[in-house]
């Protein structure tokens, strides 16, 4: 009896994996991107931020399955500017994509670095018979 139970267990679960409309998202290039899943018939199901070298599980709010008539997905990779990383089609439900596979630049501009403030503290002395003059104090 037990036996029997187990493997209807085991099958239910299974069913549900298989039939669920969820989309694994592996962000394997060094940008922060977003991903935002389009149906096939052009409607827009949501988006996930991810991270670089992040995994996440997209899974479809409204349903919870596939539902056939929206399948297979687009993804849409974006970088913060808003300039597109790159796209991926013909997704199916259950399906694991990269970023760094999908078609397109594959590449982000770079963020700009802040000018970071002088420091308070004279320079290291790049010549140690060179006398450092203070502007502040004059000549020792």
């Amino acid at each position: 009896m037990y036996v029997k139970c187990f493997f209807l267990f085991i099958t239910v679960l299974f069913a549900t994996e298989l039939f669920s409309a969820a989309v694994t998202i592996f962000n394997d290039s060094p940008f922060p991107l977003k991903a935002e899943i389009v149906a096939a018939d052009g409607t827009k199901k949501g988006s996930v931020q991810v991270t670089p070298q992040q995994t996440v599980t997209w899974q479809d709010p409204e349903t919870g399955y596939a539902v056939w008539s929206q399948t297979p997905y687009t993804v849409i990779f974006t970088c913060r500017d808003g300039k597109q990383f790159g796209i991926y089609t013909d997704v199916s439900p259950g399906a694991t994509i990269t970023a760094l596979t999908s078609s397109g630049d594959r590449y982000c501009q770079p963020e700009k670095k802040k000018e970071t403030e002088p420091s308070p503290f004279p320079p290291p002395q790049t010549n140690p018979g060179e006398l450092y003059i203070d502007p502040n104090l004059g000549p020792p």
